[in-house]
């Protein structure tokens, strides 16, 4: 390094200061020879005390290099993603190319092989140069210079911008301390251990340290294979990056300049032969010469279709603490400096395989060039026992850039706030499972009738525990409504999931503790996916609070992520146990030791029993929604979502070994997904994504349902039909039942008799539950005249005709046709999807039991999800 002159007026300061720096240098340097003695010296004689400050040790440091992220390609690790405070890949001494170290000692110390250390006659020049005799002149040693850049970098990764600075400030005090270091530093490693270390350590401008990445940034190539001529280019870098830093074709003539000086040095030195020197000297440094590759720093550079996963990882990384620690340090300064140290390598859960799979089905599906509003898509699932983080894609690009083009953004839409900078969306429907889940875990039962008509609510309907005050619960005259305005009556809790309807999910709740159901949604793995952003309404940081509000049951109160309700899923096809989601498997130190990351974190948020029973509840549901089941006969529980005017959907589920979350929605904006033809797009990606996961993670079965669990408090209502109407109500009065009369009905009971109920006899019911006694009008009494035209049927060998499958008109055709009275055929409409509309699903007589043609028959019939005679 050249020396800084004094000036003019300085000569005189300059002159004692550099009689007491020459001193004390001159001991340095015979220090090389007999340190005890030189210090003793020193410390008797010099009548200065700078010993005493300076230190006493030196060591070569362990210097930052790149942290590496894995994930897996058929089960084996591959590199997706480096990221480094400085871009360094540190060499053993096999792979230093000779050229390299050749350069390095003629340009910058020639006798560095013969010194200890300190160099005396450059001790001499830099003083000399100092008083203004002779040329510009550095004392620094390769040595030396090492030691400043260790100090250097140990301060940029600590933060200690003070002590960076004063490294490249010019002072006695400094330079003697940087000798007396380098002479220890001598004294405790060879001379290629210190050219190592310095080839290691080196600047090549901005970013880019040691030979090795400046050989691979620079040149595109390794270091081992460098040139004569490209060696002593980036050793030219060392002496001052800022002017000579090879990725600024401004600075290409100044470097040619110095490369060639080192050069002709290298040949003057022995180190090359004329004919290299030459041929090196001929090569121009300009475009042809320099390859110059972009830094492959950070996610923005990551594996493709993982750089969404990659940002997620790097803030568990900086964010996550693990045994009340971060995860590579006590504090979140001790976790930063490590991670700037680097060196890690990070083994994720991605399976590349899998998450290119579904990446593709969400680019054919919802590709990020729309441009009518801001469309969006993402798809998290994960493994059901263990909660690793399978795939992690969404429609966008990855850009950190703030002037991203709209394809692009750096928010992870799988993540909440804390990982991934995303407020979430409104989950719809998709909230409702939570109902389910706490109506089951109290006991109640899945198939018992519920009042699913609408209504008008009002504060006092609901009870919050947790929040005495009712403050959040609905306002006065709450009158939710269904999807495209649809009326219901009676339903099971099945047939309300099956068909997602909202005023039977809130009839259910009205019937449960608000706060109990938010509770095991937390449980579950939901949390507020602001939790930790500024609330815009009033400033105020956010905090996880499930306030238990009615409109939150059906899923219009808080934002969540595909992340949390991938956890939910998982829940329940892990039989109850939720685990949260992990990211890294393994985490290995650049000494090859294991640092531990997060375990697995897994709690019993449901019984298995509750579990068995939301399970056979949900795989009911994609049975009936067939755009939702991928092919196969792997079983898949799911749920639809769609928040209000359709601006967010979603479908959720999971086999026994995956969990998928899909959303599919409005980032900003309010388009209706309906009105451009995109409701189901969530449904297409859905069968794909777990499609794709079923075939890589095959095999499980769900639990088979608690039958006692099933039916929870519920008991079958008893048969009263044919009984009197006294009678009747007398008997399911006394069962603690409520009873309604309605009017009469054609039937084939006698008149006043009872003709059936609803629900009717055998239904699981409650005595909570309204029982409607339909008495009958005697009209279709067995005594009644047969039609003319219906043929008797032999009264001896007569059977019920097989009738399921049949339309019901053909059904009513065979009935004639048998000379059965298709007049006493009762119906009972059931949804069972639009493949089953109008056919009979069920009789009762079975098809082969004896009849007579005054014998009435029960049919069920499919019908849609508006229930009753759709038609048919």
């Amino acid at each position: 390094m050249a020396a800084t002159r004094h000036k003019p007026g300085s000569l005189l300061g300059s002159l004692l200061g550099l009689i007491g720096f020459s001193a004390i240098a001159g001991i340095l340097v015979s220090a090389t020879l007999t340190p005890a003695l030189a210090v003793a010296s020193s410390t008797a004689n010099s009548g200065l005390d700078l010993f005493e400050s300076l230190p006493s040790y030196a060591q070569i440091n362990q210097q930052a290099e790149r942290n590496r992220i894995y994930g897996l390609r058929d089960g084996q690790p591959v590199e997706i993603a480096q990221f480094y405070a400085q871009d360094r890949q540190v060499l053993a001494w096999a792979d230093v190319p000779t050229n390299a170290v050749n350069a390095l000692v003629a340009g910058e110390d020639r006798r560095y092989y013969q010194h200890g250390g300190v160099d005396a006659p450059s001790v001499v020049r830099a003083g000399m140069s100092q008083l203004g005799i002779g040329g510009d002149s550095g004392a620094s040693t390769l040595t030396m210079q090492l030691v400043r850049q260790q100090i250097a970098m140990d301060a940029f990764i600590r933060g200690d911008d003070e002590t960076y600075a004063q490294q490249y400030e010019e002072s006695y005090q400094r330079k003697l301390a940087e000798m007396r270091l380098a002479i220890g530093l001598e004294q405790a490693y060879t001379k290629n251990e210190i050219v190592l270390a310095y080839l290691n350590i080196a600047n090549f401008g901005g970013n880019i340290y040691g030979i090795e990445s400046g050989a691979q940034r620079l040149f595109n190539k390794p270091a081992s294979e460098l040139t004569i001529a490209e060696s002593a280019a980036l050793i030219a870098t060392v002496q001052n990056p800022s002017i000579r830093r090879l990725d600024n074709p401004d600075n290409w003539p100044r470097n040619q300049e110095r490369r060639d000086f080192i050069i002709n040095r290298m040949a003057a030195e022995g180190l090359i032969t004329t004919e290299e020197r030459d041929a090196s000297l001929a090569i121009p440094v300009d475009e042809e010469f320099v390859d110059l590759q972009a830094p492959n720093n950070g996610c923005t550079t990551a594996y493709d279709s993982a750089r969404f996963f990659c940002d997620y990882v790097t803030r568990v990384l900086n964010n996550d603490t693990f045994d009340d620690n971060y995860i590579l340090g006590a504090t979140y300064e001790d976790n930063r400096a490590a991670l700037d140290q680097g060196g890690y390598r990070i083994y994720t859960s991605i399976d590349l395989d899998l998450n290119d799979a579904v990446q593709a089905a969400v680019d054919a599906t919802t590709p990020n060039t729309e441009n009518r509003w801001q469309s969006g898509a993402a798809v998290t699932q994960l493994e059901v026992s263990t909660g690793r983080i399978l795939t992690m894609v969404q429609n966008k690009d990855y850009s950190g850039s703030e002037n991203a083009p709209p394809t692009a953004t750096s928010v992870n839409f799988n993540a909440d706030y804390q990982h991934g900078r995303s407020t979430g969306f409104q989950p719809g429907s998709g909230f409702k499972i939570f109902t389910l889940a706490e109506w089951i875990n109290s006991g109640r039962s899945v198939n018992q009738q519920v009042d699913a008509t609408r209504e008008t609510w009002n504060t006092g309907d609901f009870t919050a525990s947790c929040n005495p005050g009712a403050t959040g619960l609905a306002a006065e005259g709450w009158n939710p409504q269904n999807n495209e305005g649809n009326e219901y009556s009676r339903m099971t809790p099945t047939e309300i999931m099956v068909n997602s309807i909202n005023t039977g999910t809130i009839r259910m709740a009205s019937e449960l503790d608000l706060c109990d159901v938010m509770a095991t949604a937390h449980a579950m793995g939901i949390d507020r996916a602001e939790v930790g952003s500024v609330d815009a309404r009033n400033g105020e940081v956010i905090e996880n609070d499930l306030v238990p509000m009615p409109s939150g049951v059906i899923g219009g109160a808080w934002n969540v992520t595909p992340m949390g309700m991938a956890e939910a899923f998982a829940t329940i096809a892990n039989g109850g146990i939720h685990c949260e989601p992990i990211a890294i498997d393994r985490i290995v130190a650049r000494d090859g030791t294991e640092v531990a990351p997060p375990g697995q974190d897994c709690n019993q948020a449901l019984t298995p029993e509750v579990a068995s029973v939301m399970q056979l509840v949900l795989t009911e549901v994609t049975e009936r929604n067939p755009l939702n089941n991928p092919a196969g006969t792997t079983p898949v529980i799911s749920k639809t979502g769609t928040s209000n005017r359709v601006l967010q959907t979603w479908v959720n589920g999971a086999s026994p070994t995956v969990a998928t979350s899909v959303w599919v929605g409005n980032i900003v904006g309010g388009q209706n997904l309906a009105d451009v033809g995109q409701w189901n797009d969530r449904s297409a990606i859905f069968r794909d994504a777990m499609g794709a996961a079923i075939d890589r993670y095959p095999g499980g079965q769900f639990l088979s349902p608690d039958q006692e669990t099933v039916q929870g408090d519920a008991s079958e209502l008893p048969d009263v039909t044919g009984q009197s109407l006294a009678a009747a109500q007398n008997a399911l009065t006394a069962a603690g039942f409520e009873v309604q009369v309605a009017d009469p009905i054609q039937g084939i009971q006698s008149s006043g008799n009872v003709e059936y109920t609803a629900p009717g006899a055998g239904s699981l019911v409650t005595t909570q539950t309204p029982i409607i006694i339909y008495p009958s009008n005697g009209e279709l009494a067995p005594e009644a005249e047969q039609p003319a035209d219906t043929e008797a049927p032999d009264e001896a060998g007569a059977t019920w005709p097989d009738l399921v499958s049949q339309s019901l008109s053909d059904a009513r055709s065979t009935l004639q046709g048998r000379g059965f009275d298709p007049g006493l055929m009762q119906v009972t409409w059931q949804d069972h999807g639009e493949a089953n509309l109008c056919s009979v699903l069920a009789q009762n007589p079975l098809a082969g039991s004896p009849g007579s043609a005054g014998d009435p028959i029960s049919v069920v019939v499919g019908t849609n999800a508006a229930g009753g005679d759709p038609g048919c």
